[in-house]
């Protein structure tokens, strides 16, 4: 299995959700959002246990082996160097 984790809370981050659910090795394990609300309304919807709304927090987490990150563009770099920094694997949507 693979322990994914999630960060953004739009309908991109569901379509992939969507189809990355149809893969046998994908587990959806935690949620990021700015927000504590949107983050248990997202956990809710998906089943998700785990919220997190600080990123270094996510990262530092052992629940996840890797994350799809589909925040604001200006974001995904700093985002995704983090994560990496803390050795979990990075799909990020777009530069």
């Amino acid at each position: 299995m693979i322990r994914f984790g999630v960060v953004g809370t739009g309908w991109i981050t569901e379509s992939f959700i969507k189809a990355a659910s149809l893969n046998k090795t994908f587990e959806l394990k935690a949620i990021y959002s700015r927000t504590q609300t949107r983050a248990l309304e997202f956990a809710t919807k998906y089943s998700v246990e785990h919220i997190f709304t600080n990123l270094e927090n996510m990262a530092k987490s052992d629940v996840i082996d890797a994350v799809y990150i589909a925040s604001p563009n200006c974001c995904h770099a700093r985002q995704a160097i983090l994560f990496m920094n803390h050795h979990k694997h990075v799909l990020c949507e777009k530069p």
